[in-house]
């Protein structure tokens, strides 16, 4: 008679199953690959890597500095990661500060300029402006930069040129009058009007705009303000368009009604 042939081996704890001896010595084959091979994953990824934007500084103080003046300094960008690093942009919080990077794409260890120029014209007392820097680094893909400054005179012996500038120089209409094309009320003094005057009209870089509007003196005296500009300081052009300014007539009685409303719900306070 023929016996069957058993898939189990006999050991000193008993009976095996041919089938598990071969799985655990696949097992274990696996495990060593894995431990063989372990060194060489953490290499390829040290040489994958990442971009590292770095700043030799992230803030500078200008000091005091006179209005009207153009000044500017120059930061040195550093890739200190093992990657490209790919700078996608510089841009700044408002239009009378322009910055202009060297390069845009850093091997790792290379260096790039950051120039920056402030134009101070109609700035006043203490100013921060500041240029945000972009870039594929992951950890930090937006750097603030701030620069800081005390400006003096207070628009004391601007030019009638430089009163202009507000309405002409495509720096200072981009924040002055641009934002506030075919707007109305309190859209078009958030557009034009808050930069300089406060966001509530109490005044900042401008004076205080919240006044007795009920009074006809006191809102036909703001009305030829804002149409002709202020006889008393050369910082506050003429918007309206009879004198050549971007607002219609339309839009600078919005401004005034927005502003009589706001003075009014100010003093019920």
């Amino acid at each position: 008679m023929k016996l069957k042939q058993s898939n189990c081996r006999r050991n000193r704890f008993g009976r095996v199953s041919l089938r598990k001896v071969q799985f655990l010595a696949i097992a274990g084959a696996l495990l060593l690959s894995v431990l063989v091979l372990l060194p060489h994953f953490g290499a390829f990824a040290d040489q994958t890597g990442t971009s590292n934007i770095q700043f030799d500084a992230q803030t500078f103080d200008f000091g005091t500095v006179d209005e009207g003046a153009r000044i500017n300094h120059t930061f040195k960008v550093m890739n200190k990661g093992n990657s490209l690093l790919k700078i996608v942009d510089a841009y700044a919080s408002c239009g009378c500060t322009v910055p202009k990077l060297s390069k845009k794409n850093l091997e790792p260890g290379e260096t790039a300029d950051l120039f920056i120029t402030v134009d101070t014209s109609m700035k006043q007392n203490a100013v921060t402006k500041t240029v945000n820097v972009s870039s594929n680094d992951p950890k930090r893909p937006i750097v603030e930069i701030a620069l800081k400054m005390f400006v003096r005179n207070q628009h004391k012996g601007l030019t009638e040129s430089a009163k202009a500038k507000i309405l002409t120089d495509e720096n200072c209409t981009s924040c002055h009058v641009a934002r506030g094309v075919g707007a109305f009320g309190i859209d078009l003094y958030v557009a034009d009007c808050a930069m300089c005057h406060g966001p509530k009209a109490e005044g900042e870089s401008g004076p205080p705009l919240i006044g007795p509007y009920d009074n006809a003196t006191y809102y036909n005296h703001m009305k030829d303000v804002l149409v002709h500009g202020s006889k008393r300081t050369n910082a506050m052009p003429g918007f309206g368009g009879e004198s050549g300014g971007p607002l219609a007539q339309k839009q600078i009685d919005s401004l005034l009604t927005y502003l009589k409303e706001l003075s009014a719900k100010r003093n019920k306070k």
